[in-house]
Formats: C-alpha cells, structure tokens, sequence
C-alpha cells in the first residue's frame, strides 16, 4: 500500500511538470506568432505560471490520478489471470 501512495504521487508530481512544460510551450510559441505578426515579443513567466495556476494544474492532477488507476486495475488483472 505505501508503495502505491508513492506511485500516486510520483505520477501525479510528473504530470504536473509535464503540463507546466506545455503551458510554457504554448505561451512561448503564441509570443512568437505575435512577434512575428506585431513585431514584439511578449513572453513571460508570469503568464506560464498564471496559465498553469489556473487551468493546468487541473489536467496534472487529473492525469496523474487516471494513470495510477489504470496501473492498479491493470495490477489486478494480472493478479487475478495468474491465480486462476
């Protein structure tokens, strides 16, 4: 059980980077969709971080959370095909 906790949030913690990853991803291409329609260049931190604190951490949370049980039903499936 303790072993599942850790994956839970192991997993949970990667995807909340993963999604940071693309939020900084997506504001720095649309600053540069910009730059190069307007001529200047807004990127900035505080929009990733403002992005992934308002939607991003939502979709990490979610998606950690999906994977983990989908481990786990997997776990006892394989349990349940190898006692039978």
């Amino acid at each position: 059980m303790k072993s599942n906790f850790f994956l839970l949030i192991k997993l949970i913690f990667m995807c909340l980077i993963l999604f940071l990853f693309f939020d900084a991803i997506s504001v720095l291409l649309s600053s540069l969709i910009i730059y190069l329609k307007r001529g200047f260049f807004p990127f900035s931190w505080e929009r990733v971080f403002t992005s992934f604190f308002t939607s991003g951490y939502v979709g990490g949370l979610i998606l950690g959370i999906g994977l983990w049980i989908k481990i786990w039903l997997q776990e006892r499936k394989n349990k349940k095909s190898s006692s039978e």
